[in-house]
């Protein structure tokens, strides 16, 4: 049986995966601040017609010959690259890629690429979490568990937002929700926000804690919030098809080097971002401006419009950036505009909320996670005001986007790098069949106090090779054809007891134990067959021949259906 001090060897391991998620999403902050801060610096001093375009092509080359050279899984966002690892399939995620990212990262965001950071930090996350799971001797199941707690930590450290993490996880990431996942990735959450919170305070969350006082919500702003789903839906959707156009025309039609190609796009957004007014030199600080409503409607309506085609040059490009912070961006450009309509219409309208509202609605759209969307825009505004029209203009946003163009990005993105997650016939599937739905109930058991002698005979006439041996239904022990072989003709099989020679504590399967898992026992340490439980009471066994069996019905089931 599993001991009960092996339930916290996993809640040890989120830990150390939380910590080393929360250490490096600092470190890329830190890079990207102190490069940012100079870039603006020096943009004071020289002309920035000169300074930003010559940042943004000198971050963009040394970022392209890092994911060209050295790890080209490290381009773009890493999301769908992450996702292809935990459906199991062949994906690079170890120290060279998130080597690549950090430094890649820190070079692109801080030469002035249009894109966020919770990109590279999911992927970092992820490629740091990877190759201390592999060092495990435990199931793959579970390893990967780890790497998702990775991602999320990575999420977590973004945007200080751990519950956001969590979520993305298990909506997005890994699409299922199971306790123990649940339980580690909640752990690795929580410790990376509070390296994050200790090392490197953010100030993601000062901006919209200081309109409180002006976030409002009433019955007569409902259809204008419904109005922002629509637009937002519909917005979310061409966004989807613009950024695959754009990375089929670097890729098809440009078809240059990617460290060119990513030097280039630098160049490009340093140059567009010369030509706009100084506010647009910090994106943040924008994006921060639109929210509070310091800035007039003309000023947003050329946001939303030079957000947009940044981002299409920065991401197109391959450059290591993701796509949470230009949607949030964009989304706060939509909101705010949507309420100015409802200020045009009824005179009052709270445009803080609605430029809040936009930044879930317009993710929602993009990623089709509503509930991430609500969670991540609830725990940057910490405003329960803002719930109601939060759902209602997630939902409805998704559902047109989804209407308009089916599949969220990373959907999209996958099977544009070639990656196809695996259908309902698969072998992740496979993988996924319960013990309980494999076990066979004919199995031989017996009480501690029968005899040696009353066994022998019976050995040979048992399936599995061995007997269960219990006490009141519950598991006690084990008795292998090899610790019975060796008392034959020796005078302790006339006086020993089955409690004497059993195997006591032995390993057993949970009823909800998974085949991997089952695999992994049978493949690590040699079992032929093993007891299945349930609190302890014995349900049944699985042999090598049960597993074998499973496997065989399993696949012509799948060749049939093909």
């Amino acid at each position: 049986m599993r001991s009960n001090q092996q339930n916290y060897i996993p809640i040890l391991e989120s830990c150390v995966i939380g910590l080393v998620a929360g250490l490096s999403a600092v470190l890329l902050s830190a890079g990207v601040s102190w490069l940012g801060t100079l870039r603006l610096h020096l943009s004071d001093i020289w002309p920035h017609c000169y300074v930003l375009p010559l940042f943004g092509l000198i971050g963009g080359l040394i970022a392209g010959l890092l994911v060209d050279r050295i790890a080209p899984e490290a381009s773009g966002s890493g999301i769908p690259q992450v996702r292809a690892r935990l459906d199991r399939i062949v994906m690079a995620l170890d120290l060279r890629v998130a080597l690549v990212k950090l430094l890649g990262g820190t070079m692109a965001l801080g030469a002035g690429f249009f894109m966020g950071r919770e990109g590279p930090t999911v992927q970092l996350g992820a490629a740091l979490a990877a190759p201390l799971a592999h060092l495990l001797p435990t199931t793959n199941e579970h390893k990967r568990q780890l790497i998702a707690a990775g991602a999320g930590a990575g999420l977590t450290a973004a945007f200080n937002a751990p519950l956001a993490g969590v979520t993305f996880v298990l909506e997005e990431l890994l699409k299922e929700v199971k306790p123990a996942t649940v339980l580690i990735v909640i752990v690795a959450c929580s410790v990376s926000s509070f390296v994050v919170n200790t090392l490197w305070p953010p100030h993601l969350h000062a901006t919209a804690s200081a309109l409180n006082s002006v976030i409002s919500f009433a019955p007569r702003d409902v259809p204008f919030y419904l109005l922002l789903g629509l637009v937002a839906g519909g917005a979310g959707a061409i966004f989807n098809r613009t950024i695959l156009v754009a990375l089929r025309f670097n890729r098809d039609v440009l078809q240059i080097p990617v460290t060119a190609r990513i030097a280039i796009a630098g160049l490009a957004s340093g140059s567009l971002m010369s030509l706009l007014p100084e506010h647009f030199h910090n994106y943040a600080g924008m994006r921060a401006l639109i929210i509070a409503g310091e800035t007039d409607w003309q000023m947003v309506l050329l946001a939303l419009f030079a957000f947009f085609a940044l981002t299409l040059v920065a991401y197109g490009s391959g450059a290591p950036g993701g796509l949470f912070a230009p949607s949030l961006a964009l989304g706060a450009a939509i909101g705010y505009l949507i309420g100015m309509v409802e200020q045009l219409v009824t005179g009052t309208s709270s445009n803080a909320a609605f430029a809040l509202v936009g930044m879930g609605a317009f993710f929602s759209a993009v990623a089709r996670t509503p509930l991430t969307a609500i969670v991540i825009t609830f725990e940057l505004t910490t405003n329960f005001t803002l719930l109601t029209p939060l759902m209602f203009a997630c939902m409805i946003s998704s559902a047109t986007a989804e209407f308009i163009f089916s599949g969220g990005l990373y959907d999209h993105l996958m099977r544009w790098n070639g990656i196809h997650l695996r259908g309902p016939k698969s072998s992740e599937n496979l993988l996924q069949l319960k013990a309980r739905d494999i076990m066979n109930h004919d199995f031989s058991a017996v009480a501690g106090s029968v005899s040696v002698r009353e066994l022998l005979p019976l050995i040979n006439k048992s399936a599995q090779r061995g007997f269960v041996v219990v006490d009141q239904g519950k598991l006690i022990g084990v008795v292998t054809q090899s610790d019975l072989s060796s008392l034959i003709g020796s005078d302790a099989a006339e006086t020993a007891t089955v409690s004497a020679i059993m195997t006591p504590h032995p390993v057993a399967i949970n009823v909800h134990d998974t085949l991997d898992d089952i695999l992994f026992l049978f493949s690590q340490f040699k079992f032929t067959w093993l007891p299945v439980t349930h609190h302890d009471t014995v349900m049944g066994v699985i042999r090598q021949s049960d597993v074998l069996q499973a496997l065989f019905e399993a696949e012509s089931s799948s060749n049939e259906d093909k």
